[in-house]
């Protein structure tokens, strides 16, 4: 039989109200603190790129010319303007079928009123993602009708390293993370008052799930899952309005389904990378660091040395739970177990029988970790609510633990909004090296891939000139004019070079390295060429 404490406390009369109140507002900072400062990575510029009506085969029809092009022209190619309108966007996320278009379309309207090509879109998710903190409230106050575990929530939604880290990417997650709190919410509030308004507001945020990210249909499963355990695998009245309002959202998302079935590329929607072996060791590791980064985060891979954070981040998640699922009803305890194991589970069940890493990037564990940070608020109220009859030696021991999960957040989220990168960055994190060793340079010509002049474009002061030469079928003109000539990563391009013209020698060489997850590691090389005086 679960234990009952009495929660309902007013935030005021408890002396934990001003650290959470400070939470909060260092929580909004963090969110918007130095918003350009790290690199601009792959997803983000397909972001812009698409937002602004242009496809990879678009900008590749451009790029791919061989021409030089100065970075506000590749820019061009990523801020919305009146060469392309609202339906070439809209063609643009059509083709592209796999990504539903509601933030994207979103994110074009934000660009529209604030131009800058970098913070615009990244300022539209940090406002998203203060709309969440409002939002876990709402779910913890149908969970547990209780003030002080719904300001918990907030709290450490707040300080959440990862909650940061997507606050400030032009890409959806932020929204994702309201979408799942609002249905949520909408699921459990349409239960309990059986009106058909209720579960008309649930179809409506389910559907808004599913255009902003696939995933939510797994997310949608553990809603049902639960509807079906919570009556006892009845067909009840109850069961039956969750099925209309489920179907009427599956209704709303018909038209992007049809574009899914007409898009071939969504024929197989998993990206390449999904799919590679990796070894179990790298997994599980992976696992653990996901975990430790909804409290935690030093931009580390798998160290050895922080086995200890690990560690005691899982004990704490494993503890939350069992606490949660010993002193809550079932309706409470089996709802948040279940926005927390079914999608992992989806994820890492087919990594374990058949091969991939579909578990391991932080961006589709938000569904879990949403759970997990609710687990966590109600032990953590459970222990600071004056009411709970507890030893002085536990009490101050609970304390000092809190004082540890609430440290770690705020000395993360503060690196976090110091740092010029992240390892959030992949294979764009040592942009801000390339940009310190390029950009004070006078004429410098960079020498990239189409995909990375992309990217680079954003990292580069405004003199620098980018250019793709694969496609050239001469290269003897290449960097006549520029006093510095660069090229980024492109061996191909480089060994072009120097094969075509043996005027062209390498004056120096640098190199970064460095494992951004257990399962990636980001490789950077950036060349500088020295040309004879017959290329003048």
């Amino acid at each position: 039989m679960p234990k009952k404490h009495n929660y309902n406390v007013r935030l005021s009369k408890n002396p934990w109200h001003l650290l959470i109140i400070v939470l909060l507002v260092l929580g909004i900072f963090f969110r918007f603190a130095n918003l350009e400062q790290k690199p601009y990575w792959g997803d983000e510029s397909l972001t812009s790129q698409r937002i602004s009506g242009y496809t990879d085969e678009d900008f590749q029809a451009i790029v791919l010319q061989g021409e030089e092009m100065k970075v506000v022209e590749i820019q061009d190619y990523q801020r919305p303007s009146p060469k392309r309108g609202l339906m070439d966007a809209i063609n643009a996320f059509v083709k592209h079928g796999e990504h539903p278009p509601l933030y994207y379309l979103m994110a074009r309207f934000w660009m529209q009123l604030f131009q800058n090509v970098v913070t615009t879109p990244r300022s539209l998710s940090a406002v998203i993602s203060v709309v969440a903190m409002p939002c876990i409230y709402l779910l913890c106050w149908e969970l547990f009708e209780s003030s002080l575990i719904g300001w918990v929530a907030i709290g450490l939604l707040a300080i959440s390293p990862l909650q940061i880290l997507y606050a400030q990417e032009a890409r959806q997650y932020s929204l994702w993370t309201v979408t799942i709190l609002l249905s949520s919410w909408a699921l459990l509030r349409a239960m309990r008052l059986h009106s058909k308004l209720n579960w008309g507001v649930y179809a409506v945020t389910l559907a808004l799930g599913f255009y902003t990210h696939l995933i939510s249909v797994i997310v949608a499963i553990g809603h049902g899952i639960y509807v079906v355990v919570h009556e006892s695998f009845r067909f009840s009245k109850t069961l039956i309005a969750y099925l209309l309002a489920s179907l009427a959202g599956c209704l709303l998302f018909l038209p992007w389904i049809g574009v899914m079935i007409a898009d071939s590329q969504v024929e197989n929607p998993s990206p390449g990378w999904s799919k590679t072996p990796t070894p179990l060791p790298s997994l599980v590791q992976s696992w653990l660091v996901n975990i430790s980064h909804i409290f935690v985060d030093l931009n580390d891979s798998f160290v050895y040395g922080n086995l200890w954070i690990y560690a005691l981040t899982s004990i704490l998640v494993l503890y939350a739970i069992y606490f949660l699922c010993n002193h809550t009803p079932k309706r409470v305890w089996l709802f948040v177990c279940l926005l927390i194991a079914v999608p992992a589970l989806f994820l890492i069940l087919p990594d374990l029988l058949g091969g991939g890493r579909r578990s391991t990037p932080l961006r589709y564990f938000i569904p879990s970790s949403l759970g997990i940070q609710i687990a966590v608020a109600y032990l953590i109220s459970s222990k600071i609510n004056p009411g709970v009859n507890v030893n002085n030696w536990q009490q101050k021991l609970w304390q000092l633990i809190i004082v540890v999960i609430v440290s770690s957040g705020v000395f993360s989220c503060a690196l976090i909004s110091q740092s010029d990168t992240w390892w959030t960055k992949g294979r764009e994190y040592y942009h801000t090296e390339v940009a310190k060793i390029v950009n004070p340079t006078d004429q410098p010509l960079v020498i990239a891939t189409w995909f990375d002049i992309r990217t680079l474009s954003h990292s580069l002061a405004p003199h620098v000139v980018l250019q793709d030469i694969r496609p050239l079928q001469e290269v003897n003109s290449v960097g006549k004019g520029f006093s510095n000539v660069f090229v980024y990563q492109s061996k191909a391009a480089l060994d072009y070079l120097l094969e075509e013209n043996p005027n062209y020698k390498i004056d120096k060489t640098w190199k970064w390295k460095r494992q951004t997850t257990p399962v990636n590691t980001t490789q950077t090389t950036l060349w500088k060429l020295k040309i004879g005086e017959e290329n003048y």
